[in-house]
């Protein structure tokens, strides 16, 4: 008997685990940023790294950094290395549906494409680490990791 696969995300139930993942990809020493649809229920309007949900596809190999991959290029047509960096994972309680939120960031190389707003964003852009005190971030642990990649860039020269 073979696992059955859903082609679609369903909500899940009240107190279950949801699996987030955010790419900051990396180009001559900035990092890209997205900033939400107005229409997004969560947060519209702000800005984080490109990312979104696992999708419950089954048992996938790699499935973290596919999904990574897959939202960058969704979210902005910027494709990335098939390398990336661990930087960040935390768990939270997300505070509208108590819905607890395993999240895991990962730094990026970028590969190519020329950043556009696509799925979910209105607007996209490159910055700088002197750039990010103005934005308003989807959370403020979100500048958090932000800083933190700046931090892993300067002390071990990825890119």
């Amino acid at each position: 008997m073979s696992p059955k696969t859903k082609t679609e995300n369903p909500k899940p139930e009240k107190n279950k685990y949801c699996v987030i993942v955010n790419g900051v990809v990396v180009k001559d020493g900035k990092i890209l940023l997205a900033q939400r649809s107005a229409e997004e229920k969560h947060v519209p309007g702000r800005w984080s790294p490109p990312g979104g949900k696992l999708e419950r596809t089954g048992t996938v190999w790699h499935a973290l950094e596919k999904t990574v991959k897959k939202e960058i290029l969704e979210e902005t047509g910027v494709e990335v290395e098939d390398e990336m960096q661990p930087l960040i994972n935390n768990t939270f309680q997300h505070e509208e549906d108590d819905l607890l939120v395993l999240a895991n960031v990962f730094l990026c190389k970028y590969k190519s494409g020329e950043p556009e707003p696509l799925e979910d964003t209105t607007a996209v852009r490159w910055v700088g680490e002197d750039e990010i005190n103005n934005y308003e971030f989807t959370h403020s642990n979100v500048k958090n990791y932000i800083i933190k990649a700046f931090e892993f860039l300067r002390n071990h020269h990825w890119q």
